[in-house]
């Protein structure tokens, strides 16, 4: 009996996705973007969004009590901290590039954050279940029970 070596099943999903690839670009052709029209919409979208996720953010936040223990308090309210990571989402861009972002809209925001602050929302706990119940309520919003 002979062995199939990750070698040769790699080989063969390539074949079948060229085969499968080509296929599709035939049957699907790109279709010609009106960038004007798109850009409208996605903006009225993410105007759309922000509007919307504002009140769902301080619903998710405020059903969540934290007990302050030993050290640095956070500079950031616990909504600053998710509505900071859901922009920075958003946006797409890199830890230390957006906290520059974030430094030039500092004079609108009052906000003042380091990178390293950014990268830190990723790992904190109050973040992550405000995160949770900011899914839960989006989900809740469109029906969807499981």
């Amino acid at each position: 009996m002979s062995r199939i070596m990750d070698n040769d099943i790699q080989y063969k999903l390539e074949e079948i996705n060229s085969i499968l690839g080509k296929r599709y670009r035939l049957e699907h052709p790109e279709r010609e973007r009106d960038w004007r029209t798109y850009e409208q919409e996605f903006s009225r979208r993410i105007k759309m969004a922000m509007k919307d996720l504002d009140p769902l953010v301080n619903q998710a936040v405020s059903t969540i009590h934290i007990t302050h223990g030993p050290g640095h308090p956070h500079s950031l309210t616990l909504e600053q901290r998710v509505k900071l990571l859901l922009i920075k989402q958003l946006v797409g861009e890199s830890n230390r590039m957006f906290a520059n972002m974030v430094d030039i809209f500092s004079m609108l925001s009052g906000i003042d954050v380091s990178y390293k602050t950014i990268e830190r929302l990723y790992s904190d706990d109050d973040v992550i279940a405000a995160i949770h119940n900011l899914h839960v309520l989006i989900l809740k919003g469109k029906g969807v029970k499981s």
